[in-house]
């Protein structure tokens, strides 16, 4: 299929984006630090939570300078609750790239740079710069999936570059930045994945889903990967100090490499009996028990810290943790 089959209306999408646009924090210059700061935080998370959490940020690290200078623990603190922290480590690690330079303004030299991938770095490169370059993520590939009412694999590496050649031709257009946030608005408000809104629609027109009654059905489902389950006993030991005591966890594949309680993980075919808490990490379901202990666990060779309950979060901030000082 190509786009000439049913080529939607650009000028239509982006007419309807400037009456309907909703007034976000990050939109209202070109600013490329406030658009890349925006777009990280909006991976995994929803707009409405990410609000909040961006507001708070730039208050703290308002410029791309502020955010080099910080040390990893301040950015730390401010993503708390946002998960998925590789995140803040590569906005650091970038930050302290671009104050030495300047920030990057095409795409491709975009992902040179740590944590930047093809979407963000077309969305940044795109809205701060304009550049005439598509942006897909979910949201546009369930709205091109259901305008050309396509039930391919969309997961595939060959419908994505067709996808992405799509809306590619689409971007041509003399305001590429309006585009490609009509695109991600149209998805993100109109062309939900549930009860999509079709009668007030910009694409109505030439959406072959709505034509077939498909839109329920499409994008199809992509088969979910299996979860591994996990039991994790945490073993929290506090110092004559009121400290506690973190290692570096080099042993199992969730929260690799950060700072975590010792204690042991082993991978288990069916959920456990007894446990404290559950908690979820990507394809990892986590089963923790914890245990407060007087006794210095024995521990092999591995790196050590010992903390102050309350700052906790400047070295490990994630829920896991969180919730195993929360139950004792």
């Amino acid at each position: 299929m190509t786009m000439s089959d049913n080529k939607p209306n650009a000028k239509k999408l982006t007419d309807w984006y400037q009456s309907q646009k909703r007034p976000l924090p990050w939109r209202k210059n070109r600013d490329p630090y406030p658009i890349w700061i925006s777009e990280i935080m909006l991976q995994q998370t929803t707009t409405t939570a990410v609000i909040n959490y961006f507001t708070n940020f730039m208050s703290k690290f308002p410029d791309v300078h502020a955010l080099a200078k910080a040390s990893l623990e301040d950015v730390y603190e401010q993503w708390a609750g946002l998960g998925y922290y590789s995140r803040a480590r590569n906005l650091h690690k970038t930050a302290q790239i671009i104050a030495q330079t300047n920030f990057p303004q095409t795409y491709v030299d975009l992902m040179k740079l740590p944590g930047f991938g093809p979407y963000t770095a077309r969305a940044v490169s795109s809205q701060a710069f304009g550049e005439k370059v598509g942006v897909v993520d979910g949201n546009v590939i369930r709205v091109f999936t259901r305008v050309f009412n396509f039930k391919d694999p969309w997961w595939s590496t060959q419908i994505q570059r067709r996808i992405q050649s799509w809306v590619d031709e689409l971007c041509q257009t003399e305001n590429p930045s309006d585009f490609n946030q009509a695109l991600m608005e149209l998805g993100a408000t109109v062309c939900t994945p549930k009860s999509p809104m079709c009668l007030i629609c910009p694409w109505q027109s030439s959406c072959g889903s709505f034509k077939a009654a498909t839109q329920e059905s499409i994008p199809v489902q992509r088969p979910k990967k299996a979860k591994e389950i996990w039991l994790w006993t945490a073993e929290v030991y506090f110092n004559l100090k009121n400290e506690i005591l973190l290692i570096q966890n080099d042993d199992v594949r969730f929260l690799s490499k950060k700072w975590v309680f010792p204690g042991e993980a082993i991978q288990v075919q069916h959920k456990p009996e007894k446990y404290n808490y559950k908690h979820g990490i990507t394809h990892h379901e986590i089963y923790v028990c914890v245990k407060k202990t007087t006794t210095k666990p024995k521990l092999g060779p591995t790196e050590t810290l010992y903390i102050k309950p309350e700052h906790l979060s400047k070295k490990s901030p994630f829920s896991l943790m969180k919730k195993a000082i929360q139950f004792i």
